[in-house]
């Protein structure tokens, strides 16, 4: 599966890690699980790991961003901070369109090059999160 996550409660995170091609709507499917995860509080601080990702978007993909967001604070499970990792320095762009067109309700994420200032902007302990992030790490790696 291109998309796999886990809930770490005891972190009040969540880490997503994604391999190979993958869209919007794929991720927002796994997305809508996570919501419905008992595990998940209201604005858990999110990983979205697509260091090994390519994301496959386009503008409607933003407009869904923005839905999806306002259906999870519906919810009262609202999307916390957001740490995004990636090579990319496309997603950098996008990243910036999305808060343009969203500025009161898809706001409080970045993007990040390395593991260790994406911990760091969450204010997580560094070698917990990278403990989980290698275990979850593993489960892709073995599927």
């Amino acid at each position: 599966m291109p998309i796999t996550y886990n809930i770490f409660p005891e972190l009040d995170l969540v880490i997503y890690v994604c391999v190979g091609t993958i869209t919007p709507t794929e991720f927002f499917k796994v997305g809508d699980q996570v919501l419905l995860d008992p595990r998940l509080k209201d604005k858990t601080k999110v990983i979205l790991d697509l260091f090994n990702a390519d994301l496959d978007t386009s503008v409607s993909d933003i407009h869904l961003a923005i839905f999806k967001n306002k259906e999870a604070q519906k919810l009262g499970k609202e999307v916390g901070p957001t740490a995004v990792y990636t090579r990319s320095t496309s997603l950098r762009f996008l990243g910036e369109t999305l808060r343009h067109l969203s500025f009161e309700t898809v706001t409080n994420f970045s993007i990040f090059h390395n593991q260790y200032d994406a911990i760091q902007w969450l204010g997580l302990s560094e070698e917990e999160v990278l403990n989980a992030w290698a275990e979850l790490e593993k489960q892709v790696s073995s599927a």
